[in-house]
């Protein structure tokens, strides 16, 4: 049986009673995963099992999707990151049980005797954005970087459309270092 998500709960407790939670949290209740993002429309659905495995280990297992709207590193335009995050963690109390641990579960270390179990939705979803969120290659509204690169060593971005249209090269402001690096070199 499912039950509603609860803010606070005991983890050991809810290992004891095979707690299962399932359900839909709004983007915007995630804090610190809002800076992350264009928007916070959305919701995520979650489903999280507390329960001990066939080797005695105290778990929670689950799964998280959800759409985040991020913003393109490389055209700055709207892109939609589909997630689907299977959660596999193991109840432990120091590193050296953390260490003791198979390699199909994460540690989930109990500081406290209550942890937010939001907080464990919100961990997935901040670890399943990239570093550099970008379109796949060719679904960018813009031109890859040096992609009209001219004999000066300039992109179509640095060139400037003169007032008879003709387009006017702007200077390089690093092309005097290229050169003195060049004449370094000889």
């Amino acid at each position: 049986m499912s039950e509603a998500l609860p803010e606070f709960l005991d983890p050991r407790r809810a290992v004891v009673s095979e707690a299962r939670f399932e359900g839909r949290i709004a983007l915007v209740a995630f804090s610190r995963l809002a800076p992350l993002l264009t928007d916070h429309d959305g919701l995520v659905w979650y489903r999280l099992e507390f329960g001990r495995d066939a080797r005695g280990f105290e778990t929670v297992t689950g799964r998280i999707e959800a759409t985040l709207p991020l913003s393109c590193q490389r055209c700055n335009g709207s892109l939609a990151l589909d997630v689907v995050s299977d959660l596999s963690l193991a109840l432990v109390e120091g590193l050296d049980q953390a260490a003791a641990l198979p390699d199909s579960y994460d540690p989930l270390l109990l500081g406290d005797r209550l942890i937010r179990p939001s907080d464990l939705i919100e961990d997935e979803l901040i670890l399943a954005v990239p570093a550099v969120p970008r379109h796949a290659d060719g679904d960018c509204r813009m031109p890859e970087a040096g992609a009209d690169v001219r004999a000066t060593g300039q992109s179509r971005s640095q060139a400037r459309a003169g007032a008879d249209g003709e387009e006017t090269v702007r200077p390089n402001p690093f092309a005097a270092l290229a050169q003195l690096k060049r004449n370094q070199s000889h």
